[in-house]
């Protein structure tokens, strides 16, 4: 054991295993010459030595392990246990008189804060801000003395072990050095970051303030000032003053204390602006200390004096916010992000770009261009819309149009065939009903008063195609789904470890193509038909009955779908795992990052796994976007166990709850409606249900072919990118995602004569970075702006444009209730396992791959969305609210703010 065990706060040990993360930072800035407080410190050997002298270790790894309690891991007794081992020994006589000797040491024996400084804090990636304990205004050897044991103890409180084994930290590893400094009774403190961290931007300095103490800014006890500084000019640009209702102070000799603020200074600025530049920089020379890494720093004001208390690199910090001019590419009228663009939410992968969207997209045809592009990385569909300067003129031509088809023997015979369809789908009572009901019409004009939309619509054309939409049904059953199923054969067959470089190459292209294809020929239209009909229902009921607030998903739910089918699929699971005692601990404590390999160790893991494989091989090829750039869920299952972890946690959880939800909803709607229609108008309302629901349930098998060919692809473009690493042409292989095809061949080239090229490498870690930077845009519906007023092009939009300053949200109501509850926002599929049960989903869309949260929502937002998109359709299917195409709902809401949505009229309200 060592003579000592403290050291001078300005040490130069900078090693983060002896004075831990807080303790090296606070070292560095007063050898830099920052006024920090004075002090010492506790290395983490005295930690050490207290765990062995008391044979401790052995305990706590023992302890330190996840229990089951209501369906989910917790540590509180692990916790318990742990903390009750420090308080039931002492520290040894050598660390006390260590420890007395060093704060009798400091002038005037002062009130000091005792800090935790533990060696994983600080790491990169990793953020222990608030998981261990301080005290303040301590005074006194015994007190320090006690309150470091305290801090030793913190290292085991619930929330930091159960962040360790998350991010999966072994618990042998960790160790506390307490930093002891002189208390500062702050007049005013707070936090600086020197970069924005909301938003990335490093051109801004954001500044909390409060009176007091620092610890109730901290700790969010108050609602401090925010003032967002230039970094140019070092002067304010935006000041937010927060209530400031009260502030800690020190209470006598021992503790801390929360008293009001006075009135008079609550709606005053905490900080003047020259504290405002002179805090501002300082801090830009505490970031110019650690090497131009955006800080976080804590500090204090003690009559006008600044002192800084701690600094620490900002985690998770976003890239630098670009600056961009939404315009259509020149030669283009305009672009809306509309049909396929809700399957490719973000900025998309250069190689993507190129091989799926400018070329897959164009279809087979020579010099046929694709009907879609990409402005700053996002997809967006061309748009082509007629030149009507207003509504009536639009609509002036549409009934034009439909009045003249209607005379033609063609649609009159079609009207006669349509309606004998629907008329076998009828019960006897129900046909005697209808044949009552017709009786009273003109039997010439029959079919066309019951099949013959009367609504504006601009999709009514597809009332009327009903055997062109199923020849190319039939098409697309027959034809487009083998084509694109067999080229992902064929290049099955290829074996990619010998195949050369050329034709790994010429895989992605034929399997881009044909993923392309699929679409732009009877894919898309299929699609198309089953959102058409779906609006036309939907059009009918709002101009029927335009105060009940109808929508057609309150009768479009039910059906079997690949959906539900995928629910009960994984609920199979579900089931097998609560099966087994030893296997439902595993899935429930262990985080979804880990699971996998932590199954592979169990001895029931081996059944589980081939299990989730199976269900892999059926659902797996479907990614979170459409971006074959993207890890599918074959490839990336971590977001599939985070649900099944949920779905397996809830032991009230069944598939059947749905169901039964979405059926109530249903046959209340059948109910209402029946009461407020009768004669034609009931008889036309049946027609379009009966019409939508041919086509209805199409939407989704169209849409689950997508990406067939991505597991074929993903591989062959690794293998490629693997050899253009070895050559040192790329640093990693998924960099081969962001070169083009007139790059790849060059390197193919240079490769087989042994040679790379460097500047590929760099440009794609270029391209790498600027998609990441892109990712924090949140492109316009519309561009430009002005067309989404056309008629043309209104109704197909997929995002409404809201006012920035109401607490109410306008989107498209697709799915009926309302429900009041927490928001969980959730961006991408990393962020799955921040799904709170019960909450309502917030995301920018759903693709087939976010299905397996909806087990878990009560209710669905989204930034863009349809009648019949993805979310839409599966809100339905799960019985939950659903409100879609709001533009801004994941740029408005947080996590955890408490909004209120009307899935019957369209509203999304910030409670909170």
């Amino acid at each position: 054991m060592a003579t000592t065990r403290t050291a001078p706060i300005n040490t130069n040990a900078d090693d983060l295993e002896m004075v831990g993360g807080k303790g090296r930072s606070l070292a560095q800035m007063i050898r830099a010459g920052f006024d920090v407080p004075d002090g010492f410190l506790l290395t983490t050997g005295a930690y050490r030595d207290f765990v062995v002298e008391h044979g401790l270790q052995e305990q706590i790894l023992t302890l330190a392990k996840p229990e089951v309690v209501d369906g989910r891991a917790s540590f509180e007794k692990a916790s318990s246990a742990i903390q009750a081992l420090f308080s039931q020994h002492e520290l040894s006589d050598s660390v006390v008189k260590d420890l007395r000797q060093a704060y009798e040491s400091l002038p005037g024996r002062p009130a000091v804060a005792v800090r935790s400084s533990a060696n994983a804090e600080d790491l990169p990636g990793f953020s222990f801000a608030g998981q261990q304990e301080t005290y303040l205004n301590v005074r006194g050897a015994d007190a320090v003395i006690a309150a470091v044991r305290n801090c030793w103890a913190s290292l085991w409180t619930g929330q930091a072990i159960a962040y360790r084994h998350e991010m999966g930290i072994a618990s042998d590893a960790v160790a506390m050095a307490v930093v002891v400094q002189t208390m500062v009774p702050a007049d005013i403190a707070g936090i600086l970051f020197t970069a924005n961290p909301a938003t990335g931007n490093r051109h801004e300095m954001i500044i909390n303030a409060s009176y007091g103490l620092g610890e109730a800014v901290v700790g969010g006890q108050v609602t401090p000032d925010t003032f967002i500084i230039d970094r140019t000019s070092m002067t304010v640009k935006e000041m937010m003053l927060g209530p400031k209702e009260h502030k800690i102070v020190s209470d006598g000799d021992d503790g801390t204390r929360l008293l009001d603020v006075a009135a008079g200074e609550r709606d005053v600025a905490s900080l003047s602006e020259p504290q405002l530049a002179e805090l501002a920089n300082l801090a830009a020379k505490v970031e110019v200390h650690f090497g131009g890494e955006p800080q976080d720093i804590e500090w204090a004001i003690k009559d006008g004096k600044i002192s800084l208390l701690q600094s620490r690199p900002v985690t998770n910090l976003p890239p630098q916010p670009l600056e961009v001019v939404w315009e259509p590419p020149e030669g283009i009228r305009g672009l809306v992000r509309r049909q396929i663009v809700e399957n490719i939410p973000d900025p998309v992968t250069p190689l993507f770009d190129e091989l799926y969207i400018h070329r897959g997209l164009a279809g087979r045809k020579p010099g046929r261009k694709s009907g879609y592009t990409s402005l700053h990385g996002f997809a967006y569909q061309i748009a082509g819309f007629s030149e009507q300067e207003t509504d009536e003129e639009f609509f002036r031509a549409l009934r034009t149009a439909r009045e003249t088809a209607a005379k033609t023997p063609e649609v009159q015979a079609q009207e006669k065939h349509d309606l004998a369809l629907f008329l076998e789908s009828l019960s006897t009572s129900e046909r005697a009903d209808f044949d009552a009901m017709a009786s009273k019409l003109d039997p010439d004009r029959v079919a066309h008063l019951v099949t013959m939309p009367d609504s504006d619509n601009p999709t009514y054309t597809a009332f009327h195609k009903t055997q062109t939409n199923e020849a190319q049904h039939k098409d697309w059953r027959e034809r487009a789904i083998p084509e694109l199923e067999g080229a992902a054969q064929k290049w099955r067959q290829v074996d990619i470890t010998t195949a050369d470089d050329g034709t790994l190459l010429q895989g992605l292209r034929e399997l881009a193509d044909a993923e392309g294809w699929y679409w732009a020929s009877n894919g898309g239209h299929t699609f198309g038909v089953a959102k058409s009909t779906d609006d036309q229902l939907q059009c009918f009921l709002r101009e029927t009955l335009p105060d009940h607030h109808f929508t057609s998903g309150q009768f479009l739910s039910g059906f079997k779908s690949r959906i539900m089918q995928s629910n009960e699929d994984l609920f199979a699971i579900c089931k097998s795992i609560r099966a087994d005692r030893s296997l439902y601990e595993t899935v429930v404590v262990t985080p979804a990052r880990r699971l996998g390999a932590e199954l592979k160790k169990h001895p029931a893991g081996a059944e589980l796994l081939a299990s989730i494989d199976a269900y892999l091989q059926i659902y797996g090829h479907q990614g979170y976007s459409l971006d074959f750039g993207e890890p599918t869920q074959i490839d990336d299952p971590s977001a599939l166990f985070v649900t099944l972890k949920g779905m397996v946690s809830r032991k009230d959880y069944d598939p059947k709850q749905h169901q039964e939800q979405a059926r109530q909803k249903r046959d209340q709607a059948m109910q209402k409606i029946g009461e407020l229609l009768d004669g034609l108008a009931y008889w036309q309302f049946l027609y379009r249900l009966w019409f939508t629901g041919k086509y209805y349930p199409i939407r989704e098998e169209s849409c689950f072919v997508l990406g067939t060919a991505w597991p074929v692809l993903r591989p062959m473009a690794a293998e490629l990118g693997r050899r253009f690493v070895e050559v040192g042409t790329l640093a990693q292989a998924d960099d081969i995602y962001f070169l083009r095809t007139d790059e790849i061949e060059p390197a193919i080239d240079a490769r087989v004569k042994g040679k790379g090229i460097e500047a590929y490498g760099k440009l794609a870690t270029e391209r790498r970075e600027l998609r990441e930077r892109q990712k924090h845009l949140h492109p316009p519906g519309t561009l430009p702006p002005e067309i989404s007023q056309n008629p043309g092009v209104k109704f197909k939009e997929t995002q409404v444009v809201n006012d920035p300053g109401s607490d109410t949200l306008m989107g498209i109501p697709v799915s009926p209730g309302t429900i009041r509850a927490p928001a969980s926002v959730i961006m991408n599929q990393a962020q799955f396992d921040q799904m709170q049960p019960g909450s309502i989903l917030v995301c920018p869309m759903t693709s087939p791959a976010w299905t397996q949260l909806f087990a878990h929502a009560s209710g669905l937002v989204t930034d863009i969305g349809g009648i019949l998109g993805h979310g839409s359709i599966v809100a339905r299917e799960y019985g939950i609210p659903a409100v879609v195409g709001t533009g801004t709902s994941t740029t408005r809401i947080k996590s955890g703010q408490e909004i209120e949505i009307n899935g019957d009229t369209g509203t999304v309200m910030l409670v909170d």
